[in-house]
């Protein structure tokens, strides 16, 4: 059974917080944070607004955009470090919010960044197999209630936002081409991490000797990043035995400006065919390519037909890809 992307919807928190606004938090400048990653501004939160409530109207918006209703949804998946709490899961919350009375719902956590198509894959399964016809997937993330914002080595990377899509059957010759998965944690497992699991419990303690912020190795996430770009996007176009440059528009990552740079010139591709938008929201985690295509779609860049390869990497060093042959409001399956 094949399957496409039916519906998208985004949602940014309203606070902007320019690189001259976060001068005052961390030693860093708004020259060095643009030549260096790209980033002019991002997107914060506010102290009242949790994950759910960032993803509610992300959600309402993609199955709008999907054709059908809350209680056709029979699956939600919600990808997230920093959900709602630590039981119930933010999809079960979300499964009450949006009125989703038929759904199944649970959270995966595969360590933030590589989470957009990591969660795009794992609904893929549902629908291929059959179990089920329509699954929302929520992917996105508050990380300026993680991360420390003294430290220029984490915040300047860091925005808030969450991206929802609708998978739902379509016809042969449309949706997810290929896909593909992957982690290398003998590489990566300490490269990224944030406590406050079983190893380093919630205390007090912990609490007063910061142990809790997000810490990462920027230059083996750079090695990271740079190899494994390319690469994932050439196994897709190796999957389905095409050319790389068939690819009409690649989402990757919004990491950092000049690793896609430097990925699509491994590639040998122009910089117009990968849609950017972090210099207004910067990294958002899992919601980071989801929030690209979703946006992508709706400035109507993407055509039916055209292929679109997404690819996500980060924490643990976990990777995800997806090719999709986009499609048109016809080529989904109702029965």
């Amino acid at each position: 059974m094949k399957v496409g992307i039916a519906g998208m919807g985004y949602y940014l928190p309203k606070r902007v917080m320019t690189n001259k606004e976060l001068e005052q938090y961390a030693d860093v400048t708004d020259e060095w944070i643009q030549k260096k990653i790209g980033i002019k501004e991002r997107r914060i939160a506010a102290d009242n607004e949790c994950l759910s409530d960032m993803a509610y109207p992300a959600a309402l918006n993609a199955i709008k955009n999907s054709g059908i209703k809350s209680e056709d949804i029979e699956l939600i998946i919600v990808c997230a470090i920093n959900q709602d709490c630590r039981v119930p899961s933010t999809a079960v919350i979300m499964q009450k919010k949006l009125g989703a009375c038929n759904a199944a719902a649970f959270d995966i956590n595969v360590g933030g960044c590589p989470g957009s198509c990591y969660s795009l894959v794992v609904a893929q399964q549902f629908i291929e197999n059959e179990m089920y016809k329509n699954v929302l997937v929520i992917a996105g993330d508050i990380y300026s209630k993680l991360v420390d914002i003294s430290d220029k080595y984490v915040s300047v990377y860091f925005g808030d936002g969450v991206g929802a899509a609708v998978l739902r059957r379509c016809k042969e010759g449309s949706g997810f081409e290929t896909s593909l998965i992957g982690a290398d944690g003998e590489w990566g497992a300490d490269c990224i991490v944030c406590e406050g699991g079983s190893r380093v419990p919630i205390t007090e303690k912990a609490f007063k000797q910061n142990k809790f912020k997000i810490t990462l190795d920027g230059r083996e996430v750079w090695k990271f990043g740079t190899k494994l770009f390319p690469l994932a996007i050439r196994q897709l176009a190796a999957n389905v035995n095409c050319e790389t440059k068939d690819i009409d528009w690649i989402i990757p990552h919004q990491a950092n400006i000049n690793m896609i740079e430097f990925g699509m010139n491994e590639l040998h591709l122009p910089m117009d065919k990968a849609y950017i938008n972090l210099q207004k929201y910067a990294n958002t985690g899992a919601g980071s390519v989801m929030i690209a295509l979703a946006e992508a779609s709706e400035k109507g860049l993407i055509k039916p037909g055209q292929r679109v390869a997404l690819a996500s990497f980060g924490a643990g060093f976990a990777w995800g890809a997806v090719l999709i042959k986009w499609c048109c409001e016809e080529d989904f399956i109702d029965s």
